[in-house]
């Protein structure tokens, strides 16, 4: 019994086993960090792009700026756009246009009860009359 117990063979094999749910957890984390602000850059990307379509062609329709968001996020799924609006006002005798997008970033690993992150983005210029 005493040998067993002096035997360090294996000893890094149990120390590997500790650590390797740690060390996996983090790396998911931040994959999942990293596609979270991708997503983050390319919404404000696409609210931008649509506000300056808005701006440089005063007679655009909604649908057309609402169409110009779209085609802006690249490389994004359809389906998780939770909400895009594009609206016209007059704020103060000046008109101004506001695109405003929610997206839903789904967790990396579907299969953890993780809920999905939704991400805003909304654009605001005032336009030309």
């Amino acid at each position: 019994m005493r040998t067993l117990l002096t035997n360090r063979d294996g000893s890094s094999t149990i120390d590997f086993a500790f650590a390797l749910p740690v060390l996996a957890t983090l790396m998911i984390g931040m994959v999942q960090m990293g596609v979270t602000l991708h997503t983050s850059g390319a919404l404000r990307h696409a609210a931008g792009e649509g506000i300056r379509l808005a701006k440089v062609n005063p007679d655009a329709t909604e649908t057309e700026v609402l169409d110009e968001v779209r085609d802006e996020l690249v490389a994004m799924k359809a389906d998780n756009i939770t909400e895009l609006t594009f609206e016209r006002g007059t704020s103060n005798g000046a008109d101004y246009g506001e695109v405003s997008i929610s997206y839903r970033v789904d967790p990396i690993i579907s299969f953890l009860p993780v809920p999905p992150v939704t991400l805003t983005e909304t654009k605001q210029a005032y336009l030309p009359e």
